[in-house]
């Protein structure tokens, strides 16, 4: 019999990830945490009449909340008052005219910011120049990040601002220069980063209402737990780091948060043994993140054969193999989690040898090495990374998102249709992570499930059929595995005893409706900690 004041939340449908008990009726919840879960008979006879209060979900499916196995939510949160360079513009005329519109609205900024601007989805094909952001304003800097994160354009002024010329050179960066001999606007990789760093940050009080609204956005997809996938990016690091703990301290948060930091950031943390404190039920401090190659839709992800368009050139190295070897030791060696993006077959190569050198050096696993985004990965590379204890997080809406002009312009078709191989990990028994790495698409779980089940293209084209994922399993990416990758699969991403009260109500059962129909399926609620954070 239980003891404490208690919550009974029945639905028609629960499904629980626990393999030990698939489904419910009912589960009670008491500060926060799961008690019981079984049958809503079985759970009334736990809880005595007055110290419990029933909620009845009449409708759908209760799922653990959805986790995100890697974003940039404090990106995402700046992102959401600048420009979107929406591929529905059609032309860079007409998103120029939309640009300087926004531009005039922007009166308390010095800086004009737009964001994922997609070459290869305009009608013109090309990327922006200096000339073309000119246009946008002469009197004041702008700025634009490709839709990858991993290039950015800037206006002549901006380039000026941002000590850009044409002798400006970084290691694993590029400065496009055009006929003249001059920076044409185009920064790539290692060289966007270093600029991006400069651009002033959002203003340290700012930050908390905005990461708040952000949250909303991840509550309204139904999701309980997200990952901000490299803090010091972006200019404004301690600000960010700052704001999280302000709203984790005044119980503001209404999603978990686990944050990844860049190396300079992690050495800080390390130095002043700030890394791996207790923070609280809703902020986690996880582990380094790091970049071995680039976008294979901006042609920087490194590959072990020539791009399609672009025969002979294979991408270019964020860091060198030698760097990747040496940063997964140091880390893994101080027991810290190592994330590594890595895009391209021969990038995910090096970093597979680097995690595989580490465990040599130090030969223990350490929960919560992730690899991220993955697309290229052969079979013996998942399965020498599982060996490793690395879990791989997979940004399957590429292949719809992307799949034709993966084919038709980046890969070809024998590589395209191994993109994302979540079917190869589920033959192989290799537990993954899905995610959407928002601002690049929007925060939606549903979508990003659709994909890995059906992997249709924007053409109706089936993308590597064997690679295509049962619901369950796609849904299993969204909760139980994708907790693996924050280390966290002790307390979140099922619905058990002793785990958090984190829930999602959807408006039908993913594993019933017709696979083509899953993104047709809406959030009715998100529960965070027992509490109703989104409702329909």
């Amino acid at each position: 019999m239980l003891t404490n004041e208690c919550t009974l939340i029945s639905c028609p449908e629960i499904l629980t990830m626990d393999e030990g008990k698939p489904t419910a009726e009912a589960v009670c919840i008491s500060e926060g945490k799961i008690l019981a879960v079984g049958t809503l008979e079985e759970l009334r006879a736990l809880a005595p009449r007055h110290r419990r209060k029933e909620i009845h979900l009449e409708e759908g499916v209760l799922l653990p909340g959805f986790i995100d196995s890697h974003s940039h939510l404090s990106m995402y949160a700046q992102c959401r008052t600048q420009f979107f360079c929406d591929t529905a513009h059609g032309t860079i005329g007409n998103l120029l005219s939309a640009f300087r519109t926004h531009a005039a609205t922007q009166t308390d900024t010095e800086w004009i910011i737009g964001y994922c601007y997609d070459d290869t989805g305009m009608s013109d094909h090309r990327h922006l120049t200096r000339h073309d952001l000119d246009a946008v304003s002469q009197e004041r800097p702008v700025f634009v990040s490709h839709i990858t994160s991993h290039m950015g354009y800037a206006n002549t002024l901006g380039l000026a601002k941002l000590g850009v010329t044409a002798d400006f050179s970084v290691e694993g960066g590029m400065v496009v220069l055009g006929d003249d001999g001059m920076p044409e606007g185009l920064l790539k990789e290692n060289a966007y980063f270093k600029v991006f760093q400069k651009i002033p940050a959002c203003p340290p009080e700012k930050l908390p209402e905005k990461i708040e609204y952000a949250i909303d956005d991840y509550n309204r997809a139904g999701f309980t737990m997200f990952q901000d996938g490299g803090i010091g990016l972006s200019n404004g690091a301690h600000g960010i780091l700052r704001a999280y703990n302000r709203l984790a301290r005044e119980k503001r948060m209404n999603a978990r948060g686990y944050l990844h930091f860049m190396p300079n950031i992690m050495d800080e943390m390390l130095e002043l043994g700030t890394w791996n404190m207790p923070v609280s039920d809703y902020l986690y401090y996880g582990g380094v993140k790091s970049f071995a190659d680039g976008s294979i839709q901006s042609l920087t992800a490194v590959l072990g054969e020539p791009y399609a368009c672009k025969p002979d050139f294979c991408g270019d190295h964020v860091l060198t193999p030698e760097q990747i070897a040496e940063l997964i030791a140091k880390y893994h060696c101080q027991g810290v989690p190592v994330a590594f993006h890595a895009n391209g077959d021969a990038a995910i190569e090096f970093v597979v040898r680097g995690f595989e050198e580490a465990l040599r050096k130090c030969p223990r696993k350490v929960p919560g090495d992730m690899i991220i985004h993955v697309q290229m990965a052969t079979d013996e590379q998942l399965s020498r990374l599982h060996a490793c204890g690395v879990t791989p997080t997979f940004f399957v809406r590429h292949v719809n998102v992307w799949g034709e002009r993966h084919v038709n312009l980046f890969l070809g078709e024998e590589r395209a249709a191994r993109l994302d191989p979540c079917g190869s990990c589920v033959r192989m028994g290799i537990p993954f992570g899905l995610h959407v790495d928002s601002p690049v698409q929007p925060v939606d779980a549903i979508r990003s499930i659709h994909t890995a089940v059906n992997r249709t293209t924007t053409a109706g084209r089936i993308l590597g059929p064997d690679q295509r994922i049962s619901p369950l399993d796609a849904l299993k990416a969204y909760t139980v595995n994708a907790a693996k990758c924050s280390a966290r699969d002790h307390a979140v991403g099922t619905i058990a005893p002793g785990y958090y009260a984190d829930f999602v109500q959807l408006s039908g059962n993913p594993l019933t409706v017709p696979p083509e129909s899953i993104e047709t399926l809406s959030v009715l609620k998100t529960i965070s900690g027992g509490r109703i954070v989104y409702e329909s």
